[in-house]
């Protein structure tokens, strides 16, 4: 493969790199919303139960709000679940196209050091050739 299709492929890692770190960045935000949630309810249900236990007249609905949070609590410890699963995924894919990159990058690196050598090697061939020249030159 020529420098060029090392070059663009290595760039298309990179770039499904970037567009796996913005979805992970995307999902840490929204798990980061769900916990807010979860910690926003038990707050209001410890509210409430303080509440609830000044006044025994709203103690036959309590039980029904209580289930009512509780439920929402499930849904929300599910969801942040399934985020950091999300999240799980996404760095693995992330770390698989940077693995890729960086291996066309160092494919590149050699292949440009290759050519440097073959450079320097052909060069140092035509420094010798003009110095037998100017040697025969010399002895003639």
């Amino acid at each position: 493969m020529n420098v060029r299709g090392f070059a663009a492929l290595a760039r298309m890692h990179r770039f499904r790199m970037d567009q796996h770190r913005r979805k992970a960045i995307e999902v840490e935000a929204m798990r980061t919303n769900f916990m807010n949630q979860d910690a926003a309810l038990e707050q209001e249900l410890t509210r409430e139960t303080n509440a609830v236990s000044q006044a025994d007249l709203a103690m036959t609905n309590f039980g029904i709000y209580a289930q009512h949070i509780e439920a929402r609590r499930e849904t929300l410890a599910e969801s942040i679940a399934e985020a950091t699963r999300a999240l799980g995924r996404i760095n693995e894919n992330m770390a698989s196209e940077f693995r890729e990159a960086k291996k066309f990058e160092l494919a590149l690196e050699r292949e440009g050091k290759r050519q440097q050598h073959l450079a320097a090697k052909l060069e140092q061939a035509q420094l010798d050739e003009i110095g037998l020249t100017y040697s025969r030159r010399a002895a003639v």
